[in-house]
């Protein structure tokens, strides 16, 4: 008897010792130095560094302590959320294209977003001279930087793919490992809530306490649609539904929200560091392009609220769901199959993502308007933001850890003698 040896029915050890490989793995390259590279910033170029600690916290990156592995899942999260946005990925598969050629158009997204968040981290520090190469002396350490940086978002990206595939909670550990490490960085902060900040304190507190509440016991709470099966009868066509999340998107909006953001004060920060004679308009853009800024925060909270419910449809994806009914003779109570089905489950999860996008932009964006004005207690003000996100990791990860101790009560195998699988 030989006992499948795939990573979706790994026994939970294994997946812990997976994860910790890789784990190690990037808690190695966040410390790695960048040669040539000094953590000193220099002019202007600072971007909006509200925007940058929520990109952090996001996409586990760090653009404030440089390192091999600053970019994070930044490049990666980027190219998958453009991708999908574009319909790119719908596109190439109404055309049969092969999905090899499908994952090599992303993954040179991904390595073209890198390039461009490399440029712009390469431009806020000072750089030292590199004499060979094949160009000037300046331009040749920028390059390698620039290099080393790309190289470095690839591996995080391999690292997470693979921990996704053999370890346990893919990208969502080092995302948590980003929350632990920002909240102990910025612990200290706490301290300066005094009482002249009560009218500013108090309202993220009723948020953080709502979106605790509602994290931990609506987490798992779901619409279940009675499911009618003509290939089921007796007693078990009342229990048959269809389950849908009160909270279909989870915390993907928002760490998908800060991302998206965050592109186009790397693309204009990168061009004015290339091309000089735009280094003007990008820092106008900056200045005026950031969770602090009006322009910023209302394009955000848009973001938000149309990723919740961007995401919610992709999750349940309605037209599949209703094909896949019709095929099997299934359909819900008082609805036709086919299209009829379709625009009933639309509704249901456009209503249900509305309601959970409006719930967000509430209680983890409106507190982020008061940065601005408040500058010193960012962290304290994201306090909502990063519990939803935190909260969101962790019942997937518990989903996850559950899933593979449900699969450890079974025993795949294979047996020769009588030449079929059995379990």
């Amino acid at each position: 008897m030989a006992r499948i040896r795939d990573g979706r029915f790994a026994s939970l050890r294994t997946k812990i010792l997976w994860t910790a490989l890789f784990f190690v793995c990037f808690m190695i390259g966040r410390n790695i130095p960048i040669p040539f590279l000094h953590q000193t910033a220099v002019g202007s170029g600072a971007v909006n560094t509200e925007l940058l600690n929520a990109a952090n916290v996001a996409t586990g990156g760090n653009f404030f302590h440089p390192s091999v592995f600053s970019l994070g899942l930044g490049p990666w999260m980027g190219a998958a959320i453009l991708w999908r946005f574009l319909f790119i990925g719908r596109i190439a598969r109404g055309r049969k294209i092969p999905e090899e050629t499908v994952n090599r158009a992303r993954n040179t997204l991904m390595v073209i977003l890198a390039i461009i968040q490399a440029i712009s981290l390469m431009a806020t520090y000072k750089i030292e001279h590199l004499t060979w190469g094949p160009f000037s002396e300046q331009a040749n350490a920028q390059v390698l930087v620039v290099v080393i940086l790309t190289a470095g978002a690839i591996v995080v990206a391999w690292l997470a793919n693979q921990n996704q595939e053999l370890g346990l909670g893919g990208i969502t550990m080092f995302i948590l490992y980003q929350i632990i490490i920002t909240a102990m960085r910025n612990f200290e902060t706490l301290s300066i809530a005094k009482s002249e900040y009560a009218h500013v304190l108090w309202p993220v507190i009723v948020a953080c306490v709502c979106v605790v509440l509602v994290g931990i016991f609506a987490g798992n709470a779901e619409l279940r649609l009675h499911v009618n099966k003509v290939s089921i009868d007796s007693g078990f066509t009342g229990v048959s539904y269809l389950p849908i999340k009160l909270n279909p998107a989870g915390a993907s909006p928002l760490m998908y929200a800060v991302t998206l953001l965050a592109l186009p004060q790397y693309v204009a920060h990168a061009a004015g560091a290339v091309i000089p004679s735009a280094a003007a308009g990008a820092e106008r853009f900056l200045s005026a392009w950031g969770l602090s800024t009006p322009a910023g925060f209302t394009v955000y909270l848009v973001l938000l609220f149309g990723l919740t419910i961007f995401f919610g449809l992709f999750t349940i994806d309605p037209k599949e769901t209703a094909r896949r009914m019709k095929d099997s003779g299934e359909y819900f109570d008082h609805v036709a199959p086919g299209d009829a089905t379709r625009r009933y489950l639309r509704g249901r999860v456009v209503l249900l993502s509305a309601l959970s996008g409006a719930f967000m932009v509430i209680f983890t964006g409106l507190p982020l308007y008061f940065i601005g004005s408040y500058p010193n207690l960012q962290f304290v003000l994201q306090a909502p933001q990063t519990l939803m996100i935190l909260l969101g990791l962790l019942w997937m990860l518990q989903e996850e850890i559950a899933d593979t101790l449900i699969g450890k009560r079974y025993v795949f195998a294979y047996s020769a003698a009588a030449g079929r699988a059995t379990a």
